[in-house]
């Protein structure tokens, strides 16, 4: 069994170390465009890229996406559906439905991309880090901060700035009206404390006719970092179960 695992913005591959190790198999982990040392793609190019990621593994492939990972994982797995045998979606969301409001979230998001190239990304993490929606309405404590970003480093300002501009929700197309079409297993996860994705997450699961929906307790956003045994325990259980 082969676990394609998507990370989230700012972060690395290596997110998923401890939930891989908790799951076993053969996890794939690649850093996305504009992180680490891959170079910034469109839309349209990443999620062909994601695709042939996923393509070279050998199957059965269950494919796992967290946040920008996870909407990017949906659109890959909408465009190729015959290279997923099963989807994990965790805080992630299927775009944004309102042309106006997206307009506006990919103005918001061109203006966070100026403030990553006008600060630098250690700066910027410092302080994205510290926003409370990362905790569901608590600001996290300043350990997991610091681990976290450590965690995080490694990518440049261009590359994360660019990201924002090509890979954020008011770029990404509306993928909402088209999760009838997903044909496999697809598990939904967010934190019960992130009240907003864990809205999204039965939304979704309403739409998708082979949906599992999972809500962790005490988690919000970040919940791969702060529940990574949790997130494990529930991908082994949900995984054995197909």
């Amino acid at each position: 069994m082969t676990w394609v695992a998507l990370h989230g913005f700012t972060q690395r591959g290596s997110m998923w170390q401890e939930v891989a190790a908790g799951v076993g198999g053969d996890w794939r982990c690649p850093d996305l465009p504009g992180h680490g040392g891959q170079p910034v793609r469109s839309w349209d190019d990443t999620v062909a890229w994601v695709a042939a990621v996923a393509g070279a593994a050998p199957p059965p492939r269950r494919l796992v996406g967290y946040s920008m990972g996870g909407r990017l994982a949906l659109a890959a797995a909408l465009g190729h559906p015959g290279l997923v045998d099963a989807l994990a979606l965790l805080s992630a969301s299927p775009g944004i439905a309102d042309p106006e409001a997206r307009r506006g979230r990919r103005e918001e998001d061109g203006r966070l991309a100026d403030r990553i190239e006008a600060v630098g990304p250690a700066a910027f993490l410092e302080e994205w880090l510290g926003r409370a929606w990362f905790g569901g309405g608590r600001v996290p404590p300043a350990e997991w901060r610091r681990a976290e970003h450590a965690a995080r480093s490694g990518s440049t300002a261009r590359g994360l700035s660019g990201a924002l501009r090509s890979l954020g929700q008011g770029v990404q197309p509306w993928l909402g009206d088209r999760l009838g079409e997903l044909p496999m297993p697809v598990l939904l996860v967010a934190g019960a404390d992130d009240v907003r994705y864990a809205a999204l997450a039965m939304e979704m699961g309403r739409a998708t006719s082979r949906a599992t929906v999972a809500l962790l307790p005490a988690a919000g956003h970040a919940l791969v970092g702060e529940k990574s045994a949790e997130v494990a325990a529930l991908l082994a259980s949900w995984a054995s179960g197909e």
